[in-house]
Formats: C-alpha cells, structure tokens, sequence
C-alpha cells in the first residue's frame, strides 16, 4: 500500500491550533518528527526548537487534502512553514521511526517497542516494563504531553479503579493504568487508525486477564463516556478540543481529571474553564518545555 507523506515544520506556537485542524481532516495517521536524518537540526536550534516537525499521512492520491493543510499553514504561519511531500511505500513509513524509536524509561514506565521485546531482559528492576508499537497513532511516549502524563500515573494509586481515556492514540495510557492494577478501562479516540494501534498494543503488554478492557471510536460525547461512572478521566488532548467540549466533559461521571495537551500559553485558560465548568480544584500541576498537566477534582 502507498501513502502520500507531508513533511511538515512549523512554528511551536501553531501546534496546538494545527493538531486540531488536521485531526478533523481524513488523513491516515501523523507523528512528531523527533529526529530527521534527512533534515537534521542546525547546531543553532539547540536542544529546544522554536519548531515541531511532523509527518502527515495521506491517501496516495488525496492532493485535496494536502492543498488543504498548505492553505491553513499559509494563512496561520505566512511563510515560517515547510511542506513537502512523496509517495511511500507501507514499508517506508514503518522504517521511518522504527530506526530511532528505541527502549526508554518515563516514570515507573520502560516502553519498549514491539520488535525490541527481546530487550526486555534489559527493563530496570524497578520499572514496569511497556511494550507499544505507535503505528500511525499518536503516543510514542517521547512527547511532552505523554511523558508528564507517564510520570504522574506513577505516583497514583490505580490498584482496582476505573479508568477513562479519552484521545487513546497508541493506547499507551490505558495500557499504562492497566499495568498498575486498574481493573477496569474504557479507550475512545476519534481516528480508527488508533483504534487498532490501540488494541495491537493492548494485546502486546502482560495485562493481568481480570482486567476488562472496552474500546471505542469516538469522543466525549460517546455513551461510554456519557453513561458509566469513572475513578479516572485521562486526556492527552489540546486545550481547544477541550474547551470546545466542556460541556460533555462536565457531564462524565468522575471526580478526577488528569489534562495533558494544554500548551503553557493556555494552562490559566483551562484553569478558568475547569474552575466555571467543573468546580472543584487543582490538585496537582507540571511543566515539561512547553505543555502543562493539570490534575484536578471536583
């Protein structure tokens, strides 16, 4: 099977309004470019670039919705953007991030990639070994938002609780909760491509055969979401797809939010949108460069 790639570089400051645009249209998966080897970075840029590069997949043919993408950018971004795109083998994307996607630790967490199992034998003692294969899904755990969500799992007790995530991707939270004793978890996410990155990764990782494990495409707005009760809300999702359906998240049955996604510029937005629409109050906050966790109660 053929793809069409767009390599994308923009400016940080768009991500957040640029995820939510291209999330709405029919591509057949995204991810974070953590390191080109056919662009590397200059030795200006430093560790922290001012940029995010992504690659966009499409329909092999689908030039509609590349001119799309190319228009957001050109009214967003003027001309601080990069767009280029080619035709790919299936083979060609897998190998993309398969040569720099290598066994990590993040919290109690040691993600090891699906054909690295063998290495395994290398999981510190004290860690919990996590085996993903992100595919065309969203959620290697390299990026910020996965990362402080990882870290802060580590630190709460999900020994027999319910869990809900909502913008699954990879899976790799609900697999996460799994692996520290939730015994009940419910994924939703909008993109049929995490669906099946989802439950791939899902059946790859030693969750204990008690745990009861529901996964759906959809949002907020999803009767799962909507009519069952939850110990735990966790959503790796931006700030505006939040704020855009408050509503349906102040309706969700739980008492627990767990929010990644939100970039800094944002975090006193969504605190004024948590405090209206929720009650309750902070419980705990974090910064990684330029995302937030916010963890809040009602």
């Amino acid at each position: 099977m053929k793809y069409r790639e767009c390599k994308i570089q923009i400016p940080k400051k768009i991500y957040d309004e640029f995820e939510e645009f291209v999330l709405q249209l029919p591509i057949e998966g995204y991810y974070e470019i953590l390191f080109d080897p056919e662009n590397p970075k200059s030795h200006k840029e430093g560790i922290i670039s001012d940029n995010t590069r992504l690659s966009v997949y499409l329909k092999e043919d689908d030039l509609h919705t590349e001119l799309k993408i190319f228009v957001f950018l050109k009214i967003h971004s003027l001309d601080d953007f990069f767009l280029e795109s080619k035709i790919i083998e299936t083979k060609d994307y897998e190998e993309s991030y398969k040569e720099f996607y290598t066994p990590f630790e993040i919290g109690r967490y040691f993600i090891i990639p699906t054909w690295e199992k063998s290495k395994n034998a290398n999981t510190p003692s004290s860690s919990i070994p996590l085996f993903l294969n992100p595919g065309m899904a969203f959620g290697t755990g390299h990026h910020e938002t996965t990362k402080l969500m990882l870290n802060r799992m580590s630190s709460l007790n999900f020994t027999e609780k319910s869990i809900l995530d909502i913008g699954t991707g990879s899976g790799i939270l609900s697999i996460g909760a799994a692996l520290l004793g939730a015994k009940f978890v419910t994924a939703l996410d909008i993109d049929p491509n995490s669906i099946r990155a989802a439950e791939y990764n899902w059946n790859e990782n030693a969750i204990p055969p008690n745990v009861r494990f529901e996964l759906y495409e959809g949002g907020f707005d999803h009767k799962m979401a909507q009519e069952k009760k939850y110990d735990f809300l966790l959503t790796n999702i931006t700030y505006s797809v939040i704020s855009n359906n408050i509503d349906f998240i102040s309706s969700i049955q739980t008492d627990h939010f767990l929010f990644s996604g939100v970039i800094t510029e944002k975090r006193d937005l969504a605190i004024e949108l948590f405090s209206k629409n929720l009650g309750g109050k902070l419980l705990y906050e974090d910064k990684l460069n330029d995302w937030v966790i916010i963890e809040w109660s009602k």
